[in-house]
């Protein structure tokens, strides 16, 4: 896939990601840096700890994204980023719509076949907001 493909693809993603009422409820910022696209994300119930997650969109839509918690300043991959019990033992994140799930934790599961127009962004960022909420007790 081009790069003016993926990005207009991506763009699209994280536009309707944007303008949801799920952005506006869990207080979501979105920022874009070429085929990667900054989440910060607020756990509720702890409205004082804020995450980064970094969603890279390379090669998309033939793959999925690349999802993965990073330090706020930074923006590397550090363990401490990470909100509590979502990382995977794997180091990813478990869960349909991630490059993590589908080309490394699910690789062979027939059950769960990448599929863009199904694991939307804004699907897969709902599911990773509620893996954080749970994860610190919410």
């Amino acid at each position: 896939m081009d790069l003016e493909t993926s990005r207009a693809k991506m763009m699209a993603q994280v536009d309707a990601a944007r303008l949801s009422a799920l952005a506006k409820a869990f207080a979501w910022t979105l920022e874009v840096d070429s085929l990667t696209a900054y989440v910060e994300m607020r756990p509720r119930r702890l409205p004082d700890r804020l995450y980064l997650l970094r969603v890279c969109f390379d090669d998309f839509p033939e793959r999925a994204p690349s999802y993965s918690f990073v330090d706020r300043v930074s923006r590397q991959p550090v363990e401490s980023a990470w909100p509590p019990n979502v990382m995977h033992s794997d180091n990813g994140i478990c869960t349909p719509g991630t490059r993590e799930f589908h080309e490394r934790l699910h690789k062979n599961d027939a059950q769960y076949p990448w599929d863009h127009e199904k694991y939307t962004f804004l699907s897969t960022l709902t599911e990773i907001h509620r893996l954080t909420e749970r994860g610190i007790g919410g």
